[in-house]
């Protein structure tokens, strides 16, 4: 899976992470100790999610984040 966050808000960035995994709220939520709310705030956008939360979603599934300078 392959996203370039600049062309998204972060809360939809958050939940494209998710349905790429193929996984719901709750089991994401419970694969990275985090409450389902918290998940679903990050994706309607009402609270900003961490760094290390994607971290541990990367952990946790074995996933590569990389940021790279913008091509002009």
């Amino acid at each position: 899976m392959k996203i370039k966050v600049n062309d998204y808000k972060t809360n939809e960035v958050f939940k494209f992470i998710r349905q790429g995994l193929n996984l719901t709220q709750e089991e994401l939520a419970k694969k990275i100790k985090i409450s389902k709310s918290s998940i679903e705030k990050y994706e309607y956008g009402t609270v900003n999610y961490t760094f290390e939360t994607l971290v541990k979603i990367a952990n946790a599934y074995d996933l590569e984040i990389t940021i790279e300078k913008k091509d002009k």
